[in-house]
């Protein structure tokens, strides 16, 4: 159960982390009453947007009730607002909500639409207090419990990238952690261990990967890892287990490597600033010859107290590479939330369930065995079953009203009036070739017991429906960590045929039935997945964006994983 914290004696009421723990603390108020102050909040939404264009359209004047707003307002998704916001970018107001728009969450569509998601001031206020402040406390409560006093302040290495880019009446556009970042930029000096061109390049052209690994390397006093996904972590280990030598060979130099692309500008700057350090690489040199058997980042950063990621669902694969570099270092997982708001707040270290929030709007839910077809039958947040799943609706606070965002969430349990929920997959990462409908969820757990029963590990994992044919056929994709034989491909097809059916006994059944083919099992070559996200970040998008690619869906993926099947 959700408790309130003490605040320890030697944090200064100045401190900003003093009023950490008090917003952790009225957290906990707010989610022992959550359905009061649920439908409190739903009231104050729609009285203040009562004037706007899409206020007038619904009736707003007209709503007093929960129920009342379910019987006016409609489901809703991207497209129902999609013309509005497209008046939105140009500088019209008043249109879909009566807050401040100060910011366009960019992000893509199924096919790869650009979406511009409106951030209001009000969602980045709760972002920061709900997200943010929040962590905070969690940070410092944990580590004092851990380690028997507060977490070590020093550099950071946080993977995060800020790229500025602006609609056209001038209102900030891009990933929601960089407007929330930029509000920052100013201290960011104080903890970044590289120059901070890195992390806001500003036009500038140069290597992220590297020059990261270049500067954390070269500082031993990391305290934290921090990235919005820990993919981004893994992939910035990856790259230094494969180019170590070098990059040790650049410390001792005391020079950036004249081969890494990067601004000519920028590099004269930098190595003004550098000096040889044989000391500390002759140190990374003895801990990296060890090989990487053993987790290295207790070695390379001692003082490194925690990693903080989201880490979980998806992710949890990348979670699982990481504790092979971080060994027993805590992690915290962060937040469940979307381009369109925050939601629930993980309140420990270790843990996967995320606590809603009801200050971050109102939540509506769908059991995953209902369609949604009737737009008044749905649940409250206090009135869901623990180990049922259900889709989650969201009228946040931007204008987006019974916003359909595509999640299916899992109960784990409640705090106070409060779920703790489990993200399980998107609706639209399911496939369906004959009415199965597979989801993330199960072909996560076929990749799981594949490892089980074959004694592999897989790096990641993607699922394509191939419809060219009748009937139609799975494709599983994998990526394994080493090259497995092609003299085992049919017991390895046959392992992942047979868990897919158990994973979703509607598929079994119609392959009994001959309206589906059995599986079919792609092996990938070795690095797909991270080339992969080399190859977004070239076409730029963020890497703060991207996640795991876990159903195969657009020609331009169809392409880049077919080309690059192990075929030896």
């Amino acid at each position: 159960m959700l408790q309130k914290r003490n605040i320890p004696k030697d944090i200064d009421p100045k401190d900003p982390l003093y009023t950490a723990y008090q917003v952790f603390n009225e957290t906990v108020d707010m989610c022992m009453d959550a359905r009061r102050y649920s439908h409190e909040l739903l009231m104050q939404l729609v009285r203040d947007n009562e004037e706007t264009e899409f206020g007038k359209k619904y009736g707003f004047k007209e709503i007093r009730s929960v129920e009342d707003y379910k019987k006016r307002v409609p489901f809703s998704s991207y497209d129902d607002y999609a013309v509005a916001i497209e008046r939105m970018v140009k500088g019209e107001k008043n249109l879909i909500t009566a807050y401040p728009v100060v910011h366009y969450a960019l992000t893509s569509g199924s096919v790869d639409n650009p979406k511009n998601i409106p951030v209001s001031s009000r969602t980045m206020e709760a972002y920061m207090k709900y997200a943010s402040n929040l962590s905070s406390c969690i940070y410092d409560f944990a580590i004092r419990e851990r380690k028997g006093r507060s977490p070590k302040q020093g550099k950071q290495f946080l993977t995060a990238v800020v790229k500025t880019d602006y609609t056209p009446d001038g209102t900030l556009r891009g990933p929601i952690s960089s407007a929330i970042y930029l509000q920052n930029k100013a201290f960011m000096h104080y903890i970044l261990p590289w120059p901070v061109e890195v992390m806001y390049p500003e036009g500038h052209s140069l290597n992220q990967k590297y020059l990261r690994a270049f500067y954390a390397l070269k500082e031993r006093g990391i305290t934290r890892m921090v990235a919005p996904f820990m993919t981004a972590l893994v992939d910035s280990m990856y790259y230094i287990e494969i180019n170590w030598r070098s990059l040790v060979g650049d410390i001792e130099a005391g020079k950036l490597d004249d081969d890494v692309d990067m601004d000519e500008e920028l590099r004269e700057r930098f190595n003004a600033q550098l000096a040889p350090d044989p000391e500390r690489a002759a140190e990374l040199r003895a801990i990296f010859e060890q090989g990487f058997e053993e987790p290295v980042i207790p070695k390379i950063w001692p003082d490194c107290d925690f990693i903080a990621s989201i880490g979980g669902g998806g992710f949890a694969a990348y979670t699982k590479k990481m504790k092979r570099y971080s060994g027993d270092i805590p992690m915290y997982f962060n937040c469940y939330g979307a381009s369109e708001g925050p939601i629930a707040t993980i309140m420990d270290f270790e843990s996967f369930e995320n606590t809603l929030i009801p200050a971050n709007g109102f939540f509506e839910f769908i059991p995953v065995e209902e369609d949604g077809s009737d737009p008044t039958r749905t649940l409250g947040l206090d009135e869901l079953e623990v180990g049922h799943e259900y889709e989650i609706i969201v009228t946040n606070l931007t204008g987006f009203y019974r916003y359909r965002i595509g999640d299916v969430i899992e109960v784990a349990g409640y705090d106070g009036q409060s779920p703790r929920l489990l993200f399980k997959y998107r609706k639209n990462q399911m496939i369906s070739i004959a009415g199965e409908k597979t989801n993330e969820a199960g072909v996560a757990w076929v990749v799981h017991e594949f490892e089980k029963e074959t004694g592999e590990s897989i790096t990641d994992f993607s699922i394509y429906a191939d419809t060219d044919d009748l009937p139609g056929r799975y494709v599983l994709f994998l990526e394994p960590e080493r090259h497995l034989p092609l003299e085992e491909y049919e017991r390895y097809r046959t392992i992942c045929d047979e868990k897919m059916g158990i994973a979703n006994p509607s598929y079994g059944s119609k392959v009994k039935e001959k309206l589906l083919l059995s599986l079919k099992l792609n092996f990938l070559q070795q690095e797909t997945y991270y080339l992969y996200r080399d190859m977004m970040v070239m076409r730029g998008i963020s890497e703060n964006q991207i996640k795991p690619v876990r159903v195969i869906d657009t020609p331009r993926k169809e392409k880049f994983f077919f080309g690059l099947i192990d075929k030896e």
